[in-house]
């Protein structure tokens, strides 16, 4: 296939991993009662939670750096919904709070491990064709 073609297979592989990842990491919200009643955490640990998520997303910047000098972003967008899935997967099963935010972080650091990658990626393989490629994802 020419490099300036749309490229719809590639696309909608990846704006469906973009859907799964998604679907793991909002595992949390509705877990948060089994995890409270489990760990007997208080409401600002719980919600301590959400935010350390979302804390890897501050190394976006250098990820999107270290993504394109490396040329990895391929690897990222195919590895973060493993991590995340994995990690998301394992939550309920974290014996104390302590692992709770560990495995909380790893999720957060495969959100932005895939983020902040897919959207060049997915750029590449719109060729002239871009707007197209945003309606999928």
């Amino acid at each position: 296939m020419k490099p300036e073609s749309f490229q719809t297979g590639r696309v909608m592989l990846v704006a469906f991993s973009h859907f799964v990842h998604d679907v793991y990491t909002s595992f949390l919200s509705p877990l948060l009662p089994l995890i409270i009643e489990k760990l007997s955490l208080t409401l600002g640990q719980a919600g301590l939670l959400s935010t350390v998520m979302q804390v890897p997303a501050l190394l976006n910047p250098v990820i999107g750096l270290f993504a394109d000098n490396r040329g990895l972003a391929r690897w990222l967008v195919i590895l973060a919904p493993t991590l995340t899935a994995v990690s998301m997967s394992l939550i309920l099963n974290a014996p104390t709070y302590f692992l709770l935010l560990v495995l909380v972080f790893l999720a957060g650091i495969s959100v932005a491990l895939f983020h902040v990658p897919s959207p060049v990626l997915v750029a590449g393989y719109s060729g002239q064709k871009k707007a197209g490629a945003w309606a999928c994802i």
